[in-house]
């Protein structure tokens, strides 16, 4: 549009005619000159005359709208077919404007509006490039008239090099330049990267979308890792898609948010970020299909956190099936990744579109993470083909709420558990606290700090008491891990049975111990029991093996039973009571025993051999079996202590008569 027609239209539209318009054209020349200089510039009027024509080099025509346009005004292109054989340049605070950017390039074929390199014909670097606007003198001017911005453009790079050889990036950024603004930009089919910038400040994009560029979507790194980084950025609705190197590759990160982005079926990672990592969140944004990982974190030393929520990765690693290594939807790795957090974050898997092959293989991976790092993963739902998680670091902290499952060929094959994984290297303390809201540590579990080597010793699990002001009181429970052992301190174990048994020990070791008690002296008890409302105990063992017994409620215990002395065992205080008709006494008999049958031969005696008997011994004989002359007397002729007795009877008694010894308390 001319600015004689704009004025026109202007006019019309406020009803002005005359010497009314002249002084309006007035009045709004000198508030343009006085406010942004040209103010909004066409590059078809004159004195630029670009022709739009797909024919013409339109790079001198542009170039001079731009050269001409001053801080804040806007270069203006109408719909039209720009070809260029020499880059754009911007350094001043100028928007670049068109009025069309397809998100999907390959469905419109551009048709509509764009500006591409030559065929053939195009020498530079890049079909747009950014320099850093002039300094002032000192580096706090450094960005004194820079903000140039792009707005409404589709660039379509045609699959083109330049006359060299050498590929052509879509926009390229050079170091130093702060405060650029990208919105609704298409970049599609350059030979290089979409968006190409090194050490660059400042940085906000929307809707900004690299679609099948030969390199990578969007760079802010280089292949060895320097060249500066990503500072002060916010990205917001960009998409990366069909590049043939990462999505997005961002080189040390600072102060960066990504909000809503798109990474898929880009050749290799959907999001790569790497160096130090200084601060950077990802909020929402997504992947389908990418070639290797979906989020492939690998930062440096030195750096803080990186924070991903609500994330989603799908379909990623589909290099897995021609590939030696499985991909993940997300990847940690890197000689340090201190406080990587994904809260709400899911990976799921799916057929490829084309391979037909499920992916990824896991949900989340973690490798080569120094001892002192940790990932947090809050939240969300991770599935892998191979497993939901590969904890190759061991860094891996599960908070509740993480669901996570295997694709097999019969489905998802989900883990029941719910594991929570607490940070920190064998040989450290590592607590879970509860605490009281507003107040101080109330419990902790545990795992101690001793040193692990290998043999299953080693963290012993405890939990641990604390005071009011958050103190240590002790720790009631501790189980070791070398022998499973647990160990329970004052005042113990209280164990309430709503069913028999209460307590049940089973045994798997033969020859073990299935209770054992150590008392700290003599007078410890190893065991006492009551009812319901009794005050004294009913029974109780002490440590020396003496057992007493009681009624119950309020009446001590009367009656004791337990070691005599050497090899003796009664009641000091009680009769024995065989107390259930049918039941008695048994001895067993046998070599030395203290009963058994001996047959009478008249009045000859016979010797019972056995070491039980004593001088004080008490020998009960009764007729068994009558024989012979049985006369009903057989008596105790003599004895030899421990050694022997002899037993007679009358003359031609041949009855069998049973001996019971006893001896006196």
């Amino acid at each position: 549009m001319s600015a004689t027609t704009r004025r026109s239209l202007l006019a019309g539209a406020a009803g002005l005619t005359g010497a009314a318009l002249a002084t309006s054209i007035v009045i709004a020349q000198t508030a343009s000159a006085a406010g942004t200089g040209a103010g909004w510039l066409n590059v078809k009027d004159t004195p630029y005359g670009a022709l739009g024509d797909d024919r013409t080099d339109d790079a001198p025509a542009i170039q001079k709208a731009i050269d001409a346009a001053g801080q804040g005004d806007t270069v203006y292109l109408p719909p039209g077919a720009y070809r260029l054989a020499s880059p754009l340049r911007l350094r001043l605070g100028v928007t670049l404007r068109g009025d069309w950017h397809p998100r999907s390039p390959v469905r419109t074929d551009m048709t509509a509006s764009y500006l591409r390199p030559g065929i053939g014909t195009f020498t530079g670097e890049a079909l747009i490039v950014v320099d850093p606007a002039p300094a002032r003198g000192t580096s706090t001017d450094s960005a004194y008239g820079g903000g140039p911005r792009l707005y409404g453009l589709a660039l379509d790079g045609r699959d083109q090099r330049a006359t060299t050889g050498t590929a052509i990036d879509g926009i390229r950024v050079t170091p130093g330049v702060q405060d650029l603004g990208l919105d609704k930009v298409t970049v599609w089919r350059f030979t290089g990267h979409g968006l190409n910038a090194q050490n660059a400040t400042a940085f906000q994009l929307t809707q900004v979308h690299a679609v099948d560029n030969e390199g990578h979507g969007f760079t802010w790194g280089d292949a060895t890792g320097t060249g500066g980084g990503l500072v002060d950025a916010d990205l917001f609705q960009c998409h990366a898609q069909g590049n043939k190197g990462h999505g997005y590759d961002i080189l040390n990160p600072d102060a960066v948010t990504m909000v809503d982005c798109r990474s898929e079926s880009n050749a290799h990672h959907g999001y790569r970020i790497t160096g130090v990592n200084h601060s950077m969140v990802l909020i929402g944004c997504t992947t389908d299909r990418n070639g290797r990982d979906g989020f492939h974190l690998a930062t440096s030393p030195g750096g803080r956190f990186l924070q991903l929520l609500g994330c989603l990765a799908g379909r990623d690693g589909r290099e897995t099936a021609t590939s030696l290594i499985p991909y993940s939807g997300f990847t940690v790795t890197g000689e340090a990744a201190e406080g990587v957090v994904l809260t709400g974050c899911s990976t799921s898997t799916g057929r490829d579109d084309e391979s037909g092959d499920h992916s990824p293989a896991y949900g989340l991976t973690t490798s080569a993470l120094n001892s002192v790092s940790n990932v947090s993963v809050v939240g969300g739902e991770y599935l892998g083909t191979t497993a939901p998680f590969q904890d190759l670091g061991a860094v891996v902290v599960r908070h509740s709420g993480v669901i996570s499952g295997t694709h097999r060929d019969t489905g998802i094959e989900w883990d029941q558990h719910d594991v929570h994984m607490i940070s920190g290297a064998a040989g450290t303390r590592r607590d879970l606290e509860f605490w009281s809201r507003g107040k101080a540590r109330r419990w902790a579990l545990r795992t101690t700090d001793a040193a692990e080597s290998g043999a299953g010793d080693g963290s012993d699990f405890a939990l641990v008491r604390h005071a009011d002001d958050g103190t240590v009181l002790d720790t009631p429970l501790t189980v070791s891990r070398a022998s499973g052992r647990v160990s329970l301190t004052t005042p113990g174990l209280t164990v309430t049975a709503s069913a028999g048994p209460g307590v049940h020990l089973v045994q798997h070791r033969p020859a073990a111990h299935g209770y054992a008690v150590t008392g700290a002296g003599k007078t410890s008890r190893a065991f006492q029991s009551r009812a319901t409302g009794d005050s004294v105990d009913r029974f109780a063992m002490e440590i020396n093996g003496t057992q007493t017994f009681g009624p119950g409620g309020g009446t001590g215990r009367d009656t004791s039973w337990g070691r005599l002395g050497a090899a003796q065992i009664g009641s000091a205080d009680a009769d024995i009571v065989v107390g259930l008709a049918g039941k008695g006494i048994k001895v067993k008999e046998g070599s030395n025993a203290k009963m058994g049958t001996v047959t009478l031969t008249g009045t000859t005696p016979v010797t019972v051999p056995t070491t039980a008997v004593t001088a004080a011994s008490r020998i009960f004989l009764t007729v068994q079996s009558p024989a012979g002359t049985p006369s009903g007397v057989a008596y105790v002729a003599s004895r030899t202590p421990g050694t022997s007795f002899t037993v007679k009877g009358m003359a031609g008694d041949r009855s069998t008569v049973a001996w019971l010894i006893m001896e006196p308390a």
